[in-house]
């Protein structure tokens, strides 16, 4: 038999047995499929297939507007470059009239993206990933985070896990503080934090709050997502006293330890571009392994119909500017 191209409706079923070509990945399980159609998403399966056993798959969610019709995949599978996942994608883009094309690579293994017609960023990016499976964690950090975690226990920082929306509102305010102090700096970073997509997280169990508590007080915040056997880290936030006291290190370490204990065996730190060399250092020194991914943005939709949708952003600004 040969290996084909699926593209379904995406269902828990489908999802759970999709998921275990890759139990490490928390992008690719029924929960997180739940939070994403909590918040009203539209989420097809896409499959690599061979006499109905599944090589490899990825969620990947669309939504649809008057011309264009944009679809996103948060973790591309790791397929190789001649692999029917690419064709398949294509001709499944073509089907239902995709314009706008977001490839990303979260908790993805190590993969490279075929080039795009219509590409128009390509990010090369790297994936941290904190190695769980029989290995001790201490002397894998570097000297400095050890010291930084010391002090955070010293200072008499414990865990608290929940998914109270006094614990959401929390991460979210320590999320964009921590946002603001990067951009401050010059890093080409978002503001824009919707708290619906954390509550969906949570609620849905695909993910769960790790917070460093000083006293009645969130020094750090961490939502991390939750697979078969793995971990990643989604959002985070720091307060200033926090980042004073190695809240942020504490943090990472101590959930990496429940995490271990809970039997998972890999937790993905996140992703730094090139240029955030800061936050490059940050996770390299938690022992990680790195990863090469990239990320693809790409116009799919042909000439005709992007110029049919400049022109009517066109019309929908002047009559804006008219009206004010």
């Amino acid at each position: 038999m040969t290996a084909t191209f699926f593209a379904r409706p995406a269902d828990e079923q489908a999802v759970e047995r999709a998921s275990s070509t890759d139990p490490d990945n928390p992008f690719l399980t029924a929960r997180y499929l739940q939070s994403q159609q909590s918040l009203e998403r539209e989420a097809w399966l896409l499959s690599v297939e061979d006499s109905g056993a599944v090589s490899a798959g990825a969620l990947c969610f669309v939504e649809r507007g008057r011309l264009r019709c944009a679809l996103s995949i948060p973790s591309s599978p790791p397929v190789a470059a001649d692999s029917p996942f690419w064709p398949g994608l294509r001709a499944y883009i073509d089907d239902q009239g995709i314009t706008d094309l977001e490839l990303s690579t979260f908790a993805s293994p190590e993969s490279r993206i075929p080039p795009w017609d219509g590409e128009y960023e390509r990010v090369d990016r790297t994936e941290f990933a904190m190695l769980l499976k029989d290995v001790e964690l201490l002397p894998r950090v570097s000297k400095s985070h050890r010291e930084r975690v010391s002090k955070g226990r010293k200072k008499g920082l414990i865990v608290r896990r929940g998914h109270s929306d006094a614990a959401i509102d929390a991460h979210i305010a320590l999320h964009i503080n921590s946002m603001g102090r990067r951009k401050s700096r010059g890093e080409d970073v978002t503001l824009e934090f919707e708290r619906a997509g954390s509550a969906a997280l949570l609620a849905s169990g695909a993910g769960e709050l790790f917070q460093a508590m000083l006293g009645e007080h969130v020094a750090s915040s961490l939502l991390i997502l939750r697979s078969a056997t793995g971990a990643y880290s989604e959002s985070s936030g720091n307060s200033k006293e926090g980042m004073s006291i190695g809240a942020s290190h504490f943090l990472r370490f101590e959930s990496a330890l429940t995490l271990q204990a809970e039997g998972a065996e890999i937790f993905y730190l996140g992703g730094v571009r090139p240029q955030e060399e800061g936050l490059r250092a940050f996770k390299a020194g938690f022992g990680t392994t790195p990863i090469d991914t990239q990320s693809v943005s790409a116009y799919v939709g042909g000439p005709m119909r992007r110029h049919l949708s400049s022109a009517f952003q066109w019309l929908r600004s002047a009559a804006a500017s008219q009206t004010r």
